[in-house]
């Protein structure tokens, strides 16, 4: 067996070359076959690595744990905001939600509230994301969206200290706990959320860690302050704090404090859905759309969860959400199944997803896996801590980083010079954007919205024809729906700049 170990090894080594090539050129098409995608070749070295390991042991060199998982969120943070950078410059970043958040918190740190014009309301009317106060200094000292993406990606990133932390803890040796602080920086969910825009929800995931941490610590004034600030990240929070709550009652024997704190969460919650954000929008909360099935509002939805099973038994029990659980199981081993106690804290979160049928709530890399993943990362840690005596434990674990790798392939794919390197389509809209004036009202392309919403403002073209001073959108867009009343100023790279006629 072990004489395949060399060849395997030449292979793998082969794999690696040939995916920094991909990398470096964007591919090619060989006899008809396509080698453009990065991930294929990350697939097909994490087959070859692990059937290596299968083989023979691995050649490794020891590294202290703290360091390793401390490099892990480094290289994290270097990888993910070169990736969410890039993306936005190659305007790959979206009106909704970056452009969206950005006018919010510039709107907030500009003193003007949290106004926005995508489409124009009172934000707290459409998501109560009190964290946005805390997030507007950074757009004082650096204005523009490219700050909000680093900040997400380095705060992400150093959630892997935090599950290093918990699983110190609970694992009583720091060599134990860091495969979970390398897992966490792999996860394809966490991936998922990072890459695409900025998500307020997504703090929700070290904040609910933290909390965890600290309870455990017996720092309680921290877990708390921990509480607060993830029911500051979005009204639909508080179902995280449920979570969490029911982790306290059942994973930690703390009845009364879990049943206070779920019965509080769930009171304000309804109290934001029925009073608080409808004051500020004049109209209902919309977002229960997603659940009419179930009922018009919290309390009908709560009431057919508990007697009216026929409503959702049949959302929840399809192959795609079973392919959905899975994807988010694997790349924690499948761990969390062996800590049922501290799973159960994951339901509220999973519930809120496999109940809807909008198919982005069920996709595991998809931002509403964030009140998910923090519980699935405990109970892993926990899970870890009933099997770790036993002699397939590290095989376990194997498998846990070989899923994770597989399923998170797909970021490698940004990193291809094809993805990043400006083209002239997007160096000619990045000029056409620098000769309009700042704070001046536009309609302009979604994507490029995101570049331009540190304004009072903004709309995505054709709404806001007509009270925008400026028009940016592409030949083909302006063309099918013209702006009459405009002149053209400027035309490149297929974008077309239009300003209001005298």
């Amino acid at each position: 067996m072990t004489r395949l170990a060399r060849p395997l090894e030449a292979a793998a080594l082969g794999v690696v070359l040939l995916l920094a090539a991909v990398l470096a050129t964007g591919g090619w098409t060989v006899a008809g076959f396509p080698l453009t995608r990065a991930e294929d070749l990350v697939v097909l070295l994490a087959a070859i690595v692990a059937l290596r390991g299968l083989l023979a042991p691995l050649p490794w060199a020891p590294t202290p744990c703290p360091r390793a998982v401390a490099a892990g969120v480094l290289g994290y943070a270097v990888v993910m905001g070169f990736i969410v950078l890039s993306r936005h410059f190659a305007l790959r970043t979206h009106a909704l939600d970056l452009g969206q958040y950005l006018q919010v918190i510039w709107s907030i740190a500009a003193g003007h509230g949290a106004y926005t014009t995508l489409p124009p309301v009172h934000f707290w009317g459409e998501h109560l994301s009190l964290v946005f106060y805390l997030l507007a200094p950074l757009v004082w000292v650096v204005p523009g969206a490219a700050v909000l993406l680093v900040a997400q990606a380095v705060i992400l990133g150093a959630g892997a200290l935090l599950v290093f932390g918990y699983a110190s803890r609970r694992l009583g040796a720091p060599a134990a706990a860091a495969p979970f602080g390398l897992l966490y920086l792999l996860n394809p969910s966490l991936h998922g959320i990072n890459i695409r825009d900025i998500h307020p929800q997504a703090f929700a995931i070290p904040l609910v860690i933290a909390a965890a941490l600290a309870f455990d610590a017996g720092r309680y004034w921290w877990c708390g302050a921990a509480l607060v600030g993830t029911l500051a990240c979005r009204e639909d929070a508080a179902i995280a704090v449920v979570g969490f709550a029911l982790w306290l009652a059942i994973a930690r024997g703390r009845w009364r404090l879990g049943v206070g704190l779920g019965v509080a969460s769930v009171l304000l919650l309804a109290l934001d859905l029925s009073y608080v954000m409808p004051y500020f929008r004049g109209a209902p909360y919309p977002h229960l759309q997603r659940y009419a099935h179930l009922g018009s509002s919290l309390g009908d939805i709560l009431l057919s969860l508990a007697v009216r099973p026929w409503r959702w038994i049949g959302a929840v029990s399809t192959p795609e959400k079973l392919v959905y659980l899975l994807a988010l199981l694997l790349p924690l081993g499948a761990l969390p199944l062996l800590a049922p106690r501290a799973l159960v804290a994951a339901l509220p979160g999973l519930a809120m997803n496999l109940l809807s049928f909008d198919h982005a709530l069920f996709h595991y890399r998809s931002q509403y896996q964030a009140f998910v993943l923090p519980f699935l990362m405990l109970a892993a840690v926990d899970g870890y801590a009933r099997l770790r005596g036993h002699r397939k434990a590290g095989a376990v674990l194997a498998l846990a980083f070989l899923a994770s790798v597989v399923l998170t392939a797909r970021t490698a794919n940004d990193l291809m010079v094809t993805r990043w390197r400006l083209g002239p389509e997007q160096r000619a809209a990045h000029a056409l954007m620098g000769r309009i004036p700042h704070s001046v009202p536009l309609s302009v392309n979604e994507r490029l919205v995101p570049h331009l919403a540190t304004r009072r403002e903004i709309f995505i073209y054709p709404t806001g024809a007509g009270r925008s001073d400026y028009i940016l959108d592409l030949e083909s867009v302006l063309a099918a729906r013209p702006a009459p009343g405009y002149r053209e100023i400027g035309r490149s790279g297929g974008w077309i700049l239009l300003q209001r006629a005298a």
